[in-house]
């Protein structure tokens, strides 16, 4: 796990580009994490992001979703990564109370939760990496030289400090980013901001009453009998 103060070349894209964060309303989708992502059909594009360096991860499109227990997303990539988020150069940044002031800066967002190598360290007092996160459920899945990779994590995590929950509203702000071998930041998704993301709710079951279902009986036995009466009309 690398150390560092503050990301500079963030800050900079901030300040000459001003802070653009992007809206997307959420969508409840249970997604298995399988390198299957046909159950990603009917999620709306999240992001598309402009060709970065070729020194660092290169995200393209990005797709978001959730359901009742887990965050997931899904990005491309321009050129394959044959290790993808399995170092510490890709970091996926998450501003759990979508609040730029609160948390660690970076990129436009106030970070409270960092995601690197597949384990979660707490960022909600402002500093880069202040101890860890519990129960992140953390899955990836992409083969070595795919361009297609999707992740979950536990919407249920909570910071190992305090045992406080990570995900405590409806909307959060997601950064993807990557850094070059100097760990140095050249790589962001979106290039500032953050992708503001509302948390779909459990959709309600269809349901009949009691009396509906008797009147749809009634209905079907009513057309029965006129079909074998020979009642026309």
């Amino acid at each position: 796990m690398k150390t560092r103060t503050i990301k500079n070349h963030a800050v900079l894209i901030a300040a000459t580009c001003g802070i653009a964060n992007i809206a997307h309303a959420g969508t409840f989708q249970p997604i298995t994490i399988d390198g299957d992502f046909s159950d990603w059909a009917g999620v709306p594009l999240a992001y598309t992001a402009l060709e970065g360096p070729s020194d660092a991860i290169q995200y393209d499109d990005v797709y978001v979703a959730n359901d009742a227990d887990n965050l997931y997303i899904r990005f491309t990539l321009y050129s394959a990564s044959p290790d993808a988020f399995a170092n510490s150069l890709d970091n996926l940044f998450i501003d759990t109370d979508n609040n730029s002031t609160t948390g660690f800066s970076t990129g436009g967002i106030g970070s409270e939760a960092l995601v690197e190598w597949g384990s979660g360290y707490q960022e909600k007092n402002g500093g880069f990496n202040e101890g860890g996160i519990n129960g992140l459920g953390w899955q990836i899945a992409g083969s070595p030289d795919s361009m297609d990779f999707e992740l979950a994590i536990s919407r249920n995590a909570t910071y190992a400090s305090d045992g406080s929950p990570v995900f405590t509203g409806n909307t959060i702000s997601i950064l993807l980013e990557g850094d070059d071998s100097s760990y140095d930041s050249v790589e962001f998704a979106p290039s500032s901001g953050g992708i503001v993301y509302t948390f779909a709710s459990v959709p309600e079951p269809a349901t009949f009453t009691v009396a509906g279902l008797g009147l749809l009986l009634l209905m079907g036995r009513f057309l029965f009998l006129r079909r074998n009466s020979g009642v026309n009309g």
